[in-house]
């Protein structure tokens, strides 16, 4: 409850990426001087689609010693490093399936007919309250996108 969700989505991003990232809140209380943290990143579980497939963490940690000195440290998971075996790309499976009559990845006409249940309504209001905020190609898509994260204290994470 109360978590919110921010979706960032378009054709002309500074980089094409599918991930899902999820961006941790600071703990209320931290055992350390607040010199020792200030310059940590948010804790994040971060979901690698594509290009790179893979799971990466990313997380404060005590640097070993006596000091009481934190920083960020990455956990790094490679789908691409960690097997020989090359995986197919999206569309060869497609095909593959297609060749085999398997219908499993494919989209049923129920599923398409109730996926414009969810658009239309979404273009309707686009008729009457105006499109969405246009920006340049190859940015990070436009400013009210990072005005609208300012308000809640939030930035977007660079991929």
């Amino acid at each position: 409850a109360g978590v919110p969700f921010y979706l960032r989505t378009g054709k002309r991003l500074g980089r094409r990426v599918t991930e899902i990232a999820v961006v941790f809140k600071r703990a209320p209380y931290l055992p350390f001087e607040s010199g020792a943290t200030e310059e940590l990143g948010q804790n994040a579980l971060v979901i690698r689609v594509q290009p790179d497939e893979g799971v990466t963490v990313r997380f404060g940690s005590k640097v070993p010693g006596t000091s009481m000195e934190v920083r960020d440290v990455t956990m790094d998971f490679a789908y691409g490093e960690s097997f020989t075996e090359s995986s197919p790309e999206a569309y060869e499976r497609l095909i593959l399936d297609v060749l085999l009559g398997d219908a499993n990845l494919f989209p049923r006409h129920q599923e398409v007919e109730l996926s414009w249940n969810i658009l239309d309504p979404i273009e309707e209001y686009w008729d009457k309250h105006g499109k969405p905020a246009q920006y340049p190609a190859g940015t990070w898509g436009p400013v009210e996108a990072d005005e609208m994260l300012a308000r809640d204290g939030r930035s977007w994470r660079r991929p």
